[in-house]
């Protein structure tokens, strides 16, 4: 057990926390960092320190921290946006922020950071983004991967990357290059922020005594959270056909 800001937190992290959380990121140390293991995987290892670290900052630039840190890694920079979620809500259970203002900021930071890597991808096109792109962590072979990920998957793409670490930080910017109509890309832009948010927020909030354990379910797999959040609103749907069944007048 360690203590937190305060807290006491469980100290459960293994030595290793099991592979990477994505195909798109091969464990390779010889290769460019990627967003999805070499900045994210060690941030996430590192995240009881982390959190004590940012303590005496909380207060005061929480919110702002959180904003800009979340909208930097959806513009496609390589920022460890998921590891600031969780600090911040972590803090929303054992500190002064709010859960839902959390919520909030982190999903117009999402938005917004999408909103402009998809505008930069619109704009300079692939040939740019091959060019330059390994400044910011983004090989060919990535862009690649997640080009491959678009055409098998369609507009749902845009929601769907959202939970998959690798494809989250640069699934805007390819859907940029790719011309998707800005009209269909932000409607599941808001959908993916939304519940990705929302989700993360509200573990983190219900984990925040065990967070140990419930960053080693988001480093191993985006899609079980998704899976998570897809079962959980599906009981509450029919708990409520359920009700309201039961409070219906009979014929």
């Amino acid at each position: 057990m360690l203590t937190v800001g305060g807290s006491t937190v469980k100290n459960a992290f293994a030595p290793s926390m099991g592979s990477p959380a994505s195909p798109f990121c091969a464990v390779d140390y010889d290769s460019p960092p990627c967003y999805g293991f070499s900045l994210t995987y060690v941030m996430h290892e590192h995240l009881l320190e982390l959190i004590e670290l940012v303590r005496p900052y909380v207060d005061q630039y929480g919110y702002l921290i959180l904003f800009f840190g979340v909208m930097l890694e959806n513009a496609s920079l390589p920022v460890p946006g998921e590891t600031i979620l969780i600090i911040a809500s972590f803090y929303s259970h054992h500190g002064n922020l709010v859960l839902g203002e959390v919520i909030l900021v982190a999903t117009i930071g999402c938005i917004l950071g999408d909103n402009i890597s998809f505008y930069v991808g619109r704009r300079v096109g692939r040939p740019f983004i091959h060019q330059y792109g390994k400044f910011f962590f983004i090989t060919p072979q990535r862009l690649e991967q997640v080009e491959l990920f678009f055409l098998r998957h369609g507009d749902k793409t845009i929601f769907l990357q959202r939970w998959i670490t690798g494809v989250r930080v640069i699934g805007a910017l390819v859907a940029g290059t790719t011309q998707m109509p800005w009209s269909r890309f932000l409607l599941f832009n808001c959908l993916g922020a939304v519940t990705w948010v929302t989700a993360i927020s509200v573990l983190t909030y219900l984990f925040a005594v065990n967070l140990p354990f419930l960053v080693k379910v988001l480093s191993r797999s985006g899609w079980t959270l998704l899976a998570v959040v897809v079962g959980l609103g599906l009981i509450l749907y029919l708990k409520r056909r359920f009700q309201m069944a039961r409070q219906a007048p009979p014929a």
